[in-house]
Formats: structure tokens, C-alpha cells, sequence
């Protein structure tokens, strides 16, 4: 059911109330918004943007999950300084600790050593890596030392060290501002925290997340390629953020719960906070709401640590919002001094998003924009608020182009007022053509959000598909006129057909084993999407292709499994790079047309890879030395050998393959590189140990395609050698069941490091759920439910 009268989609809103639990939505079905009003002269090709932005996308290398449509190619890439797979220093953790010894706890929680910053010396510090910590604590030492202690902290920072500072309430003194300076963020802790041993393991927890964040690879404006830091996932399709507006953040406790099951990220307003003059008490307050979402934050992203994942931590929105735009905080010149001061709180606190008003001093959003590119992944969402008077469309898109904070910001919100329902498309078409322009310009193209102020304007937050800010109907009041709820946005959607359910499932045969329906329904559910995801066991491609499901408009794509993978492509239209280089397609993608007459397009991708990748990148960039070097042993020739060729190529190991049958080892050596073994034994021509010895390289990784039926283990020799070796390898089987084969239970066996096939499986869906809907996957409930149906019972 479609409505071409806004007047009818308006008398939605007043439905949605007793028809909101039953309805959501998807997301990248429907690439243009369809108003039924007539568009302005100056909006009038503003609908054809996506088809314009579109032609602009290469056929080999499609990043079909993003809002954004131009290439990520042709964006500059920064590397930031403490980018996870580029910092390879200690971490340095300064202040002064109480009676609890808190520097030391912190450090002891993460650290694979921990050093006295005092003590140490300088090859000592070389030796390090990011998973050891060094402390300075000027408490710890005598008075006449605490200068030189100072001065060190100073030399850390100078030196570009990741320094965090930990600010114990009440201990500091006169060293306080010093350790500010030289800080790049900050972790506060009371009293209370140190002498509770749960309440300081949620200290520990947040410094982990800080230290996590602080690792991320900078946000890259205008990207549209997945990633774990992509603003067009974080500020993704039918994506919400929770507008708090309560004086105390503890305030919104009771309400916690609830409100985690239907956002992605809580917006938290320093500017209505009363204790937002009070530097430790605003940071804490920040902590605070992290601690309250983090045993509900169901859609949280995943966060890579130290070789692990942080999967609860729900995103934070900060924002200082001016009392000139629809805020509290003063906009005199003293005012604006100060708001820029708690942004740059917000950036030492970690935020994901910081709320850039674009329409105060240049020098200091300079200023901290510069921060954000060069030491911090906050993703930056440049704003204005348009309060009490209409501006005309000209104004409209000059706002919207100002909200890019030239090419440097990842998303745009505008929010404007009207007097009439008739204009309430106003924020939407000014956003759009400022994207048609940004595109045409080569100038990155971000997410907009467009919205209109007060109940005149609820259709606008109706039509505004990414990360809308939202209220929750348990909240005693709304922190905006006009805001409406996640329920009655996605309902509402529903039933205009705006985002129509769509129907997913699994091509391969023989797969009543698979657990991608159900990890895929709860991701689908957990998003409160209300797409279906099944099996389609066919022992023929054709047999599909021909198929009512597969020419259904409704048909939103597949993944495809043995014995399809190859089979597939024929029938599709394009490839990415990764599929057409692996030569095979696990994920289908369905781009449907913009206009009426055009054809909808089929991708091929792969996200194998980055089932295999994912893993192994954390993992290898865990430890003292992050230099990926060494060797790749990749055991069988099939297809998933293929994508793990290719993983193993992206993270820089030289490749050294193994297989039965030679001739498809050769295959691999053709396609990626590498070399063939013949055997597994130690000595002999082209056995693994010669060819090893023989480029004077280790094995950082032994990648086993092979089937657990066949019940391969590393020879002797190997495991021998392994287990003298500086870095122990990292021992890979991509099967998934059994939960342990030959290989796992012998690389347990050494203190090896391992990654099962379980995690291959949630992390390649991850990637399948964000190609097709376009914003961040529910990480936890996908790893859920495949170790649900993976664990022995005994481990559950």
C-alpha cells in the first residue's frame, strides 16, 4: 500500500499509536524519497541526484551500502596517529593516584606489561608495543621529583605517545591543567568507583573503550566503503539517535532499557546539563550513560580491541547546542569560547559523533577539525538550526553547503522552520541538491539530515531515512517539539511504503544445516527491520534464477553458499573487486532502479574475506609489533582458499600454499601469488619447512580450508618450532562445525592463538547485513546466535 497524497500520509502519524509494535523497516530498497508535492524550480533535478551520483560508480568496485554515492577511491585517506595497524608505542597513563592505586589497576586491566615511566629506559620503551602501559604518577613520587615527572609526561606527549589521562577526583593539585595539556583523553574516577570492586571494573571497561576508540582508523568524509569507522553506517538508513534532555543524566535511568531496544546511539546535550560548568562532572556524566546503555545497547557496533571486540557499547551524539539554535548554552563571544571548550571534552571523552555548529568562529572549528584529523576517529556531524523564521531555498541549500564545514565533516543536519505544511519538504530537497552539487564538484558526498522544527514539521522527520533523532514514548516529555518516536517513524514508513519489507535468504544445497536465517532474522529483528531471511536450497542456479523469488520485487538479495558460488555470476550484472578477484560471490545485492522504466541492478560481492580478514587483522595487530610480515600458510584449494589468498594478500603476509591435489594450490599461486608446497614435511624441495627457511620468514598464520573430516594437524616439526618462535602463529579453521576439530584442539593444546570458523560466519553476515540495508549490523546478536548454535553444550 502507497500513498501519492500527503495529506493521507499525514493521517498516518495520527495511526501510528496503536499500530507501532507491529511495523519497521528496510533501508537501501528505496534510493530516492518519494514527495508527492511539487518541487521548486531550484530542487527540481534534486530526486535525480542518486541517479546521477550513481553513473558515477565504477562497475568493478561498488560500495552499494552507503548513503553515499561517490567512490571512496577518490577520497583522501588520512592515517591517523594512533591508528590500530599504524601505532605500534606503549600506551602512557598519567595522574595521580589515590589510596587505591587506581593507575595501576587501570593498567593491569589491559596491559601485557606494565612499567614505571620513572624507571624505564628508552630501549625498554622502544621494545614496547600499544598492549603495554607505562605510568606516570606524580603522587607516587617525592616532591623533588615530581617536576622531572611532569616534564616526562610532557616528552611523551611531544613525542606523539598515546597518552591517557586519568583523572583521579580530587587528587591532582596543582598538576592538573599540566596533565590535561598532555593528554589526548581523559577516564574520571570517584571515590566510590575505586572502593567497589564491580564498580571499578566498569572503569576498566571504559578506559578499555577509550583505548578502543582511540585505536580506530580515522572517519574518512564522503566514504562509502564499509568499515568499522564509515559515517554512512553510523548515520546509516532508518538508523536513530535518542535526544536526552534530562538535567542529571542519571535522570534517564529508568527509561535506559527500553529506549536501547529501539536506537542506535543516545544523543547527550552538555548544554542541558547542570553540571556542564564542571569539567570532571560533565566527563563522568558521559561515562555514566555509557555504563547505563551498556547491559542494554543491543544495536551496538563492534569495536575492535587489542585482538578482541568490544560489542556493548552503545554510540554516543554529543552535542553543545547554542541558545541561537534551539539550545541553552550562551551565544555571546564568552559563550562560544566555552562551547568550543566541552567539544573538545567531548573528543578526549571518545565520542563517536561530535555536533559541529557550522555557524561560529572559523578559527576555532578549524581548530578542533584539525584534532579530529589528526589524533581522533570521532566521526564530526556539522549542524544549524534554523529557529522562528522561514528562509528561502536559496538559503536552505547555502546552510546545507555550510554544514559540510568544507568537504570536512562526515554528515550534515539542518534543521529550518516553516509556517506551512506545504513547504515541510524544504530540509529534504536542500539536502539532496547540496549532494547532486557535492558530487558533480568531486567534493565528498555525505549523509544529510533534514528535518523541520515543531508539529508542522513531523512529515519531514518521516522522510529524513538516515539516523533521524528520535524521543522515546516512555520519556515523560519530548526533548523537541515535534520529535517523534523510532515505532512511529518506522511504522509510518511502512505504511507508506517508503522502505517495503523484503525477502532475503541463503542459495547453496543441502543447507538445512546453515545458521544464517536465524542470525540474520535476529539481526533483522534486533533493527526492528521487518525483512524474512530463508533457505533457498537449490541443486541448480538456473532453477533459482527462474524462480518467482529471485524476479519478485521484493527480492532484496541473497548469500550463496556451496556448491553456487561460482555459478551465480553470470546471472548478475556486477561485480565488486573483491569477488571478481576471489571469483566467486557469497553475497547478492539488489539495487533497485531509481526511476520507473529502468532496471533494477544485481551485485556479486564477497565478504568471505572479511570473515577471514576481520579476525586476523585484530589479532595481528594486537601484540608488541603490529608489522604484519610473515607468512600465510593456506591449507586446501577450494573457494574459501580463495578468499583467504585474498585476506591474507590485504594484510601484507607472503602466501605459501597447501593442498592435496597441486594443481589448484597452482591455481591460488597464479591468482594471489605465492608458493606451492608439495609436502608438509620439514626438510626436502617444495616442502613447507624448505620453502619457510627459504624466505626467511615465519608463519604468522596457518589459514585451514580443509574439511574437519579430514582431520589435519600441523606435523611435529612445526608445532615444535612454533612454540620457540617470538610470535606464536595464529591457527585459523574456517569450519564452524564442529565447534573443535583436529587442528583447534592441538593448536589449544600449545597456547596457540586461535580463530574458529563461528567467527568467520557472524563477522562475513555482518557485512551482508550492512551491504543490504545500509547502516551498522547488531554485532552482538549475530555473534550470539551463531555460538548458540555452535557451542557444545558443555561450553555454552
Amino acid at each position: 500500500m502507497k500513498f501519492s497524497d500527503k495529506s493521507l500520509a499525514l493521517a498516518v502519524l495520527s495511526l501510528v499509536s496503536v499500530t507501532t509494535n507491529s511495523f519497521s523497516i528496510s533501508s537501501k530498497n528505496v534510493v530516492s524519497v518519494k514527495a508527492p508535492m511539487q518541487s521548486p524550480s531550484m530542487f527540481a533535478q534534486a530526486l535525480d541526484m542518486n541517479k546521477s551520483c550513481n553513473a558515477m560508480t565504477s562497475s568493478t568496485k561498488l560500495c552499494v551500502a552507503s548513503s553515499s554515492s561517490i567512490s571512496s577511491t577518490s577520497i583522501e585517506k588520512r592515517v591517523g596517529k594512533f591508528q590500530f595497524d599504524v601505532y605500534d608505542k606503549p600506551v602512557i597513563i598519567i595522574g595521580n593516584s589515590g589510596a587505591s592505586d587506581e593507575l595501576n589497576r587501570i593498567a593491569k586491566s589491559f596491559a601485557t606489561s606494565v612499567s614505571n615511566g620513572m624507571d624505564i629506559d628508552e630501549e625498554s620503551i622502544n621494545a614496547k608495543g600499544k598492549s603495554d602501559a607505562i605510568i606516570i604518577d606524580p603522587a607516587a613520587v617525592s616532591d623533588d621529583e615530581k617536576s622531572a615527572a611532569l616534564d616526562k609526561v610532557k616528552e611523551f606527549y611531544s613525542n606523539d605517545y598515546l597518552v591517557v589521562f586519568v583523572n583521579v577526583q580530587g587528587q591532582n593539585g596543582d598538576s592538573e591543567q599540566t596533565l590535561i595539556d598532555n593528554s589526548d583523553y581523559e577516564l574520571c574516577i570517584k571515590a566510590e568507583d575505586s572502593a567497589d570492586d564491580e564498580k571499578f571494573e566498569n572503569m576498566e571497561w571504559q578506559f578499555q573503550r577509550l583505548l578502543a576508540r582511540a585505536l580506530l582508523p580515522l572517519a574518512v568524509p564522503g566514504s562509502s566503503e564499509p568499515s568499522i569507522n564509515t559515517a554512512d553506517l553510523t548515520m546509516g538508513d532508518n538508523a536513530f539517535f535518542l535526544s536526552l534532555s534530562f538535567p542529571k543524566i542519571t535522570d534517564a535511568e529508568p527509561y535506559i532499557e527500553a529506549m536501547c531496544q529501539d536506537v542506535d546511539a543516545m544523543e547527550f546535550r552538555a548544554d542541558l546539563l547542570e553540571c556542564r560548568d564542571d569539567r570532571f562532572e560533565l566527563l563522568y556524566s558521559l561515562q555514566k550513560i555509557r555504563e547505563m546503555c551498556r547491559q542494554h545497547a543491543t544495536r551496538a557496533p563492534v569495536l575492535p580491541y587489542l585482538g578482541e571486540v568490544i560489542d556493548d557499547s552503545l554510540p554516543v551524539v554529543y552535542t553543545v547546542r547554542t541558545a541561537h539554535q534551539a539550545g541553552t548554552y550562551p551565544d555571546d563571544e564568552e559563550g562560544i569560547a566555552k562551547m568550543f571548550d566541552l567539544l573538545q571534552l567531548g573528543l578526549r571523552g571518545g565520542v563517536e559523533v561530535l555536533d559541529v555548529e557550522s555557524a561560529w568562529d572559523a578559527d576555532k572549528t578549524d581548530k578542533i577539525l584539525k584534532q579530529v584529523e589528526d589524533r581522533y576517529a570521532t566521526q564530526v556531524l556539522g549542524s544549524h538550526h534554523v529557529v522562528g523564521e522561514k528562509v528561502s531555498d536559496e538559503e536552505a541549500l547555502a546552510i546545507n553547503r555550510r554544514c559540510g564545514l568544507g568537504g570536512r565533516a562526515h554528515g550534515a543536519k539542518v534543521v529550518l522552520s516553516i509556517e506551512e505544511e506545504k513547504d515541510d519538504h524544504q530540509a529534504l530537497y536542500a539536502g539532496q541538491k547540496s549532494r547532486e552539487i557535492a558530487a558533480e564538484a568531486g567534493e565528498p558526498v555525505i549523509p544529510h539530515l533534514g528535518l523541520i522544527l515543531g508539529d508542522v514539521g513531523k512529515y519531514s522527520r518521516v522522510l529524513n531515512i538516515p539516523f533521524t533523532p528520535v524521543t522515546h514514548e516512555s520519556l515523560p516529555f519530548v526533548a523537541a517539539p515535534g520529535q517523534m518516536t523510532a515505532s512511529e517513524l518506522m511504522a509510518t514508513r511502512l505504511i507508506m511504503g517508503l522502505v517495503p519489507p523484503m525477502k532475503y535468504g541463503i542459495l547453496g544445497h543441502n543447507i538445512s544445516y546453515s545458521v544464517s536465517p536465524a542470525m540474520q532474522g535476529a539481526a533483522f529483528a534486533a533493527a526492528r527491520l521487518p525483512h524474512s531471511y530463508g533457505l533457498i536450497d537449490m541443486p541448480d542456479v538456473e532453477e533459482f534464477v527462474n524462480s518467482d523469488l529471485w524476479n519478485d520485487e521484493v527480492f532484496g538479495g541473497c548469500s550463496v553458499t556451496i556448491p553456487h558460488k561460482q555459478a551465480i555470476i553470470p546471472h548478475l550484472d556486477e561485480l565488486t573487486e573483491a569477488a571478481q578477484e576471489i571469483g566467486a560471490v557469497n553475497t547478492v545485492i539488489v539495487k533497485k532502479p531509481v526511476e520507473e522504466g529502468e532496471s533494477r541492478t544485481l551485485i556479486g560481492d564477497n565478504t568471505d574475506w572479511k570473515g577471514i580478514f576481520n579476525p586476523l587483522n585484530r589479532q595481528l595487530g594486537s601484540g608488541s609489533s603490529s608489522e604484519k610480515v610473515g607468512v600465510a600458510l593456506i591449507l586446501g584449494g577450494g573457494g574459501t582458499a580463495r578468499a583467504a589468498a585474498y585476506a591474507a594478500t590485504q594484510l601484507g603476509l607472503e602466501k605459501v600454499y597447501y593442498n592435496r591435489t597441486p594443481a589448484k594450490a597452482e591455481d591460488l599461486a597464479k591468482a594471489f601469488g605465492g608458493t606451492v608446497a608439495l609436502s608438509t614435511e620439514e626438510e626436502g624441495p617444495d616442502s613447507i619447512g624448505s620453502i619457510l627457511e627459504g624466505m626467511n620468514g615465519e608463519a604468522r598464520v596457518v589459514i585451514s580450508t580443509l574439511p574437519a573430516a579430514a582431520e589435519f594437524e600441523l606435523p611435529s616439526w612445526f608445532v615444535e618450532n612454533a612454540k620457540s618462535a617470538d610470535r606464536k602463529p595464529i591457527i585459523f579453521d574456517v569450519n564452524y562445525k564442529p565447534y573443535w576439530t583436529n587442528l583447534l584442539r592441538q593448536a589449544d593444546d600449545q597456547d596457540f592463538p586461535i580463530v574458529r570458523g563461528s567467527e568467520m560466519l557472524w563477522e562475513q553476515g555482518v557485512g551482508q547485513f550492512e551491504l543490504w540495508t545500509g547502516r551498522t549490523a547488531p554485532y552482538k546478536v549475530m555473534k550470539e546466535v551463531v555460538l548458540a548454535n555452535c557451542l557444545p553444550k558443555e561450553e555454552e
